[in-house]
């Protein structure tokens, strides 16, 4: 638990009483997980929190998880934002999302930076992971065990939006264009007869290549490895390029006598090169890789992930070809929606969430009027909060605040302020967030 968190009954019990008597915005003191692949510098820069030591962090989590919930304060306490939740949901929700999501916030949101490449992974849709979650609970496997698979019963859709140039591996490439990178490649082309032109044979090849003992591993990537690092030193390979990433992936995760397996996905996955506000939806079974860069992700309240190489973490190879889809389409990347002058909206296929930024000039005002509950990050500037009581909180870059289901709040902009808003959708709150004339 967070020093000062307040986490007893009586103090959940007050905080959600006054939330129930009078809802009001919430500012909200968030965490931040440092796997491995985190990068130094993106965060710590965003939070104002030095990092001399060069730690890496990875993902700062704004939401209700239990894994990482963020803290809420009311009145000078502060409260893991998944007890006062759980304590008065229809306050904090509303009663149509409480009712709908069993009163839990149904998303979570997360800045990720990336400094490495992630695991090769799916992530399951609702009724895989209720099965998965069940199964592992009877088998025995404790819920924080290193080789457990499903830490909760749901589902994982995301949505990523890139704030820098970000590099990712997201769905396999069209059949014809596997073909021919086969062809053309020496040491694998003894693969293309394993490929026919169908998702069967795409299924097939990948299926092969994640079973094969390890010594046809090596046996397949040794030799294309040596030659293309001769090539690299030649000529670098850009970014843009797979054979970049497959060469920086084996330097980080393959080791003597070992190339990890999880390469051949750098070749057989479409590599996308997002410029900073596009972004990408991933719906449960596509295979994909975060390579670098940071971004925003908006997801379905999970931290269900299956792996399968690229990563010291556990890697299932069984569980993520039962997973994958293999059902090919355009790996589109999504423009956001003009709703407005100065707000955007990410518009995704999703039930649980919704992303939208705004953008305010010096002194502009910004209504936001009774709609469901909403998490909001400011990217960057600065702005006061002001309830519909008067009360003003002053929030600055990096810092993140709540606004419960049925309250007005207005954001007023010290100087030139950008913010993403999370929300539930729902077509009766469509234009819940208006210019202000004051």
């Amino acid at each position: 638990m967070k020093p000062g968190v307040r986490d007893n009954d009586v103090s959940v019990r007050r905080a959600a009483a006054l939330m129930q008597r009078s809802p009001h915005p919430l500012r909200l003191d968030c965490r931040v997980q440092h796997y491995s692949w985190g990068d130094s510098t993106y965060i710590p820069t965003l939070i104002g929190q030095a990092n001399d030591a060069r730690r890496p962090f990875a993902e700062l989590w704004i939401g209700a998880h239990p894994d990482l919930p963020a803290v809420a304060w009311i009145e000078g306490e502060a409260i893991s934002l998944d007890r006062l939740i759980e304590a008065a949901p229809e306050a904090l929700l509303g009663d149509d999302a409480a009712a709908r999501f069993d009163g839990k916030l149904p998303f979570l949101l997360k800045v990720l930076a990336a400094g490495q490449p992630l695991s090769i992974q799916v992530h399951p849709n609702l009724e895989q992971a209720r099965a998965g979650f069940d199964r592992e609970d009877r088998d025995g496997v404790p819920i924080d065990h290193a080789k457990r698979n499903y830490r909760d019963r749901n589902h994982k859709p995301e949505l990523l939006v890139a704030l820098t140039d970000f590099y990712t591996l997201r769905g396999f490439r069209p059949l014809s264009e596997v073909a021919a990178l086969l062809a053309s490649i020496p040491e694998l082309h003894s693969l293309t007869e394993a490929l026919d032109d169908s998702p069967r044979g795409l299924a097939d090849l990948y299926r092969h290549l994640m079973r094969v003992p390890q010594q046809a591993v090596n046996a397949l990537l040794d030799p294309l490895l040596q030659r293309l690092r001769d090539e690299h030193r030649e000529t670098a390979f850009p970014r843009d390029d797979p054979r970049f990433w497959l060469l920086h992936a084996d330097r980080l995760f393959s080791v003597p006598g070992r190339r990890d397996r999880g390469l051949f996905s750098t070749l057989l996955l479409n590599l996308i090169h997002l410029q900073p506000g596009q972004g990408l939806f991933l719906p449960a079974g596509e295979l994909h890789s975060y390579l670098q860069g940071a971004g925003l992700e908006l997801m379905a309240n999970s931290n269900n992930v299956l792996r399968g190489g690229l990563t010291p973490k556990h890697v299932d190879v069984n569980e993520l070809l039962r997973l994958v889809r293999f059902d090919i389409a355009p790996a589109a990347v999504i423009e956001p929606q003009s709703l407005e002058p100065a707000r955007l909206r990410y518009c995704v296929p999703a039930t649980e969430f919704q992303l939208e930024a705004l953008s305010l000039q010096a002194s502009e005002q910004r209504h936001l009027t009774q709609a469901g509950i909403r998490l909001a990050l400011i990217l960057d500037g600065n702005l006061d909060l002001v309830s519909n009581t008067g009360a003003t909180q002053r929030l600055g870059r990096g810092q993140s605040f709540l606004v419960p289901a049925g309250c007005a709040t207005t954001l007023r902009a010290i100087r030139e302020t950008t913010l993403y808003v999370a929300s539930v959708p729902n077509d009766r709150h469509v234009g819940a967030i208006a210019p202000s004339s004051d």
